[in-house]
């Protein structure tokens, strides 16, 4: 099975890579993250497939993976290239491509077979009953799914009106965090984690961890809030509304 993970892997990132050259836009690639986990879980589904446990969470990963994936899809195909992979093109030099395969796509291919740990080893565990520790994962699950889909379309239709042109959003659950989207991408995880969890499989929290830093110290926060903390109202903006956690102490990187 282990095998056939990094073979599905690897198809799904070259495909991904080939994309990109064609639209010259390596943001193309975020596009493939919920696409990946669901192609793992299939994978391991059908390796493992007769147990209730293992078909909720295959349903769980999705349910997640097919939201993001078909809004990442609306939003980067036609638009010009994320500001992240523009600056990494500059840095890159003559050879961006070359760099982009290795750095980007198969290593985002990497990360995704170390995240996902949490649903490959869990349904090789072939439990068919949930027991109360999954039932409180599919809960926490779905708040945070509910949580992230409501941020992504609030500040999907704060960005379609002509009024708001070149703002930041500061209202709805950005009041309340200044990343509530991402506050429901880690929730979600630990949830996709509490419901595949087993006494043996407890290491695999590796996985929720590792989506936690690299939303907070990576790849996430660090550079959106590079991207505006030179403008004065995300500066004042910043000083009272916390980063990630509804109703905490305001904090910054």
């Amino acid at each position: 099975m282990i095998i056939s993970l990094i073979l599905a892997v690897l198809l799904l990132m070259h495909v991904f890579f080939l994309l990109s050259l064609w639209r010259k836009n390596f943001g193309l690639v975020d596009i493939a993250w919920g696409l990946g986990f669901i192609i793992l879980s299939l994978v391991s589904y059908f390796y493992h497939f007769n147990s209730v446990k293992n078909a909720v969470i295959l349903l769980l990963v999705i349910l997640w993976g097919m939201r993001l994936s078909t809004y990442l899809l609306g939003r980067n195909w036609k638009a010009s290239e994320d500001h992240r992979y523009q600056e990494m093109r500059m840095a890159w030099g003559k050879f961006p491509s070359f760099h982009a395969y290795f750095k980007v796509f198969l290593f985002q291919g990497l990360l995704m077979l170390i995240i996902s740990l949490p649903i490959t080893a869990g349904m090789m565990r072939m439990e068919k009953d949930l027991n109360s520790i999954n039932i409180l994962g599919i809960a926490i699950f779905f708040f945070g799914w509910i949580y992230e889909a409501f941020a992504d379309r609030y500040l999907q239709k704060f960005k379609t009106k002509p009024e708001n042109r070149g703002k930041i959003c500061m209202s709805g659950p950005w009041k309340l965090s200044r990343f509530p989207n991402y506050f429901g991408e880690i929730i979600l995880w630990y949830g996709i984690y509490l419901t595949a969890v087993s006494t043996s499989t407890w290491w695999t929290i590796v996985g929720p961890l590792l989506i936690n830093l690299l939303i907070l110290k990576v790849s996430g926060v660090p550079l959106l809030e590079k991207k505006y903390d030179q403008r004065p109202e995300y500066r004042e903006y910043s000083a009272r509304v916390p980063r990630l956690i509804p109703f905490t102490k305001p904090n910054r990187i």
